[in-house]
């Protein structure tokens, strides 16, 4: 939503707050119609109220549907969204992938003509591919060339389900029409949130729960926001040498769910500490580092510009200089630029002009390696598919603790099958996805630490197509399937590593 949006939210916010307060205390009487104490000067007032209410929610959808050449959203009206079969062993994908844009040097710009959403696995042979309308038949001859048969359609316009969206965030926000939280349990978890609101319960709670959470800042964005998180631990604090568990979140902008759960998680183990015996066992051997959004610049812009954008928002100083942003996700040290990743900055993959490029990921990087002693758990959330995702990315070997990852992850898979009856796969990056380099994973692993995920959330394949637009009621579910998970995992590593 553009900056004008925002600003008539707020005002339509105030206006809706003040006709509460003139209306109030005579409502029951004027439903009534008994006393009406209503003088001269309150009617006026009253519809005052009325009259610039209107003309301003007037404005407001005239301000949503036609944002100005400025300030214009992202349109992805036509655009479908296609699943079909394909054979892992061929190079259809990497076929695919090199038409993703098309650039135009005279007007600086770079359109979208095809957008990878799910690659295929030996699990899954199925790929998830967003199409732009001019590229649809190209596409279409493309597959019967390779001798490939779309499955179905998922979504027809992925722009009325964008739309549909903002919609539901905007009527929510007219509901929720406190300006600030007064205690830590006051904030919705089972809503999408700006990263400040994010940062306002973070801070709150660290204050109101001293005992137990640290906030704690991992580094600064390429726009100059702080990335902020929380140490969780039992009261009175640790011991430094303490094994930990460690979860970011956000990565890729677009991925809403992700922070979402990150947040759920804060709240749950607080809120549960004493209370729930797993909860109360793991933190007892573990300290908590939770990261809920850590590219919070590609965030708030998903939010305000390009619903799908996935990237940072760091400015490059290649020939494409309107090429914006990395994946955040290629851009780790260990084995970058290798399999899996892409040179070519206006890409969805662009790994970064060097290693540590992104000042988000430099920073996650030295507070992953001087601030935390004892690392034992680290998972990365991701949207979608219901995967928990191991080394390494980078090449099909595998790792010294293969059998032993896998155990855990099979024992965390069973677990949210208990919790909510989903099914979620385990195996390697390059066994069920494709190769990644340059990822968190790959560098974790490489340092050390025993238990390693890269975790893609809900959904998966079923009859709705929400593919990242998941709405928020199933932030509840997806939350609770984490904590399950990493319970699980925990619960694992004590046995094995005998803590």
């Amino acid at each position: 939503m553009s900056q004008i949006s925002f600003f008539l939210s707020s005002f339509v916010k105030k206006l809706i707050s003040s006709f509460e307060k003139i209306i109030e205390s005579q409502f029951l009487n004027f439903i009534l119609f008994q006393e009406l104490n209503f003088n001269t000067f309150q009617i006026h007032m009253w519809f005052s109220y009325l009259v610039a209410f209107l003309l301003t929610w007037q404005v407001f959808c005239h301000a949503i549907n036609n944002p100005s050449s400025e300030e214009k959203q992202a349109d992805y009206s036509g655009y479908s969204l296609h699943r079909f079969k394909v054979d892992t062993s061929s190079n259809t994908m990497e076929k695919l992938e090199s038409y993703d844009m098309e650039l135009d040097k005279n007007t600086q710009t770079a359109r979208l003509l095809i957008d990878i959403w799910a690659e295929p696995s030996k699990q899954n042979p199925h790929a998830d591919i967003l199409v732009a309308p001019e590229f649809l038949e190209k596409f279409k001859a493309l597959l019967t060339r390779e001798e490939l048969v779309t499955l179905k359609m998922i979504e027809g316009d992925v722009q009325s389900q964008i739309n549909a969206e903002r919609h539901a965030m905007f009527r929510n926000s007219i509901r929720r029409r406190k300006r600030s939280l007064k205690s830590w349990k006051d904030f919705d978890v089972n809503s999408y949130h700006s990263y400040d609101k994010m940062v306002e319960f973070m801070k709150l709670l660290s204050e109101q729960k001293s005992d137990m959470v640290e906030l704690i800042k991992v580094a600064t964005s390429s726009e100059g926001r702080s990335i902020y998180g929380v140490k969780i631990h039992p009261p009175g604090g640790s011991p430094p040498e303490k094994p930990s568990i460690i979860v970011d979140a956000g990565v890729h902008a677009r991925e809403w769910i992700a922070p979402a759960v990150g947040l759920f998680m804060i709240r749950k183990i607080v809120d549960e500490y004493g209370r729930d015996p797993q909860v109360t066992a793991n933190l007892q051997k573990f300290d908590w580092y939770i990261m809920p959004q850590v590219n919070p610049d590609g965030y708030e812009y998903s939010r305000t510009s390009d619903r799908l954008w996935r990237k940072t928002r760091s400015k490059n100083t290649t020939v494409n200089r309107w090429c914006i942003g990395a994946d955040a996700n290629r851009n780790w040290g260990y084995r970058w630029g290798e399999a899996g990743a892409n040179r070519t900055p206006c890409s969805n993959i662009y790994m970064g002009s060097h290693p540590y490029s992104e000042p988000e990921i430099r920073g996650l990087k030295e507070y992953f390696t001087w601030q935390i002693a004892n690392p034992m758990v680290y998972i990365s959330l991701h949207s979608y598919g219901q995967l928990l995702l191991s080394p390494w990315g980078y090449t099909h070997e595998r790792t010294e603790n293969y059998q032993d990852q896998q155990n855990a992850a099979k024992e965390a898979a069973m677990a949210i099958k208990n919790t909510t009856g989903v099914s979620y796969s385990y195996g390697t990056i390059s066994e069920m996805m494709y190769p990644a380099s340059g990822t968190s994973i790959d560098f974790m692993q490489h340092r050390g630490v025993p238990y390693i995920y890269g975790v893609e959330l809900r959904p998966t394949d079923n009859p709705n197509s929400f593919a990242f637009n998941l709405p928020p009621s199933f932030i509840r579910a997806t939350g609770d399937e984490m904590m399950a998970a990493l319970n699980a995992i925990g619960t694992h590593a004590v046995k094995v590593k005998r803590l």
